[in-house]
């Protein structure tokens, strides 16, 4: 087996994943072996390809009539830090200052999306009360 670099075109800006026509731009983890930029054995880009999937789900798909998972080409181009940083959760960009608000964070994070739901529903109610009693709409 020689140690030669596939080389296979690959869209060099960040491209949404979405719906894909052909088959030969999908490849199963080991496709991405020897792949500039990705790791040398099938289980480290298995290991990456599932870590940039949770960070863009579109990139994986099940195969059809075999087991396992296939991978979009684009993903060979992706960076797990330049990828997670695009996918920051909302909660990060709160200031730091508003000491309040930043004891929120955790507690929104942990809970359910039905708690979340139910507690933003009651926020808004209470804002739009508070709107309704400002001086200018009482006028």
């Amino acid at each position: 087996m020689s140690n030669t670099v596939k080389s296979i075109p690959l869209p060099v800006s960040d491209v949404d994943v979405q719906p894909f026509s052909t088959q030969d731009e999908w490849l199963p983890a080991q496709g991405f072996v020897g792949i500039q930029g990705m790791p040398g054995t099938a289980k480290g880009c298995r290991l990456r390809l599932e870590k940039l999937a949770g960070l863009k789900p579109a990139i994986k798909r099940k195969r059809t009539g075999h087991k396992g998972y296939e991978y979009h080409v684009s993903a060979a181009t992706m960076s797990l830090k330049t990828e997670s940083e695009h996918g920051k959760d909302v909660f990060t960009f709160l200031s730091e200052d508003d000491e309040q608000l930043n004891l929120w964070v955790p507690l929104l994070k942990t809970m359910s999306p039905q708690s979340r739901k139910v507690l933003l529903q009651q926020a808004l109610a209470l804002l739009a009360q508070d709107l309704s009693n400002t001086p200018d709409s009482q006028a």
